[in-house]
């Protein structure tokens, strides 16, 4: 039997949240909070994002507790002004953002895989626009593995660091 959408993307989210969880595993604070700039550039969705790689994770839980409430019957996602910083972990807490990743992504996993086969082709809102649920989850397993790859290229530049690059930018 051909395995339905549902099924596949309840999978594949699963898939894509645990190799975001392998990244980070046995990072030290000081590894995690590496290249952290307060002053980081903000931007519409870069809610959390300063830089390091406890940014990138403060970053994904976010999203994911923005988007819990879209698995509602009618539900919809938070935006950025709804989000409570103040419930959030300090941007500098690691221990704090990893549990927290973990409380929230492991609640957003359970609550997805619950949901039933037809409310995947539910609609809900997001900022106004009207899309199918099936859309939310792959747009957040995609997340889940954009930022996971962004997290494993900076844990292989930590590894670097002390090796001297050169600067080719102005080679010709």
């Amino acid at each position: 039997m051909a395995e339905t959408l549902p099924t596949f993307l309840k999978r594949r989210a699963e898939r894509s949240y645990r190799y975001l969880r392998e990244q980070i595993e046995g990072l030290t604070a000081e590894e995690a909070l590496t290249h952290y700039r307060a002053d980081w550039p903000d931007h519409r969705w870069g809610i959390g994002q300063n830089g390091s790689i406890a940014g990138i994770v403060y970053h994904v839980a976010t999203w994911k507790q923005l988007t819990l409430p879209v698995f509602a019957p009618g539900g919809r996602t938070l935006t950025r002004e709804e989000f409570d910083v103040n419930a959030a972990p300090a941007p500098d807490d690691w221990a704090g953002i990893t549990a927290w990743l973990e409380q929230i992504g492991d609640t957003w996993g359970r609550t997805l895989a619950a949901l039933p086969d037809p409310a995947f082709d539910e609609t809900r809102l997001w900022e106004g626009h009207s899309l199918p649920l099936s859309s939310f989850v792959v747009e957040m397993l995609e997340h889940d593995i954009q930022h996971a790859a962004q997290i494993e290229y900076l844990r292989q530049a930590l590894v670097l660091a002390p090796v001297h690059m050169p600067d080719l930018r102005n080679r010709p």
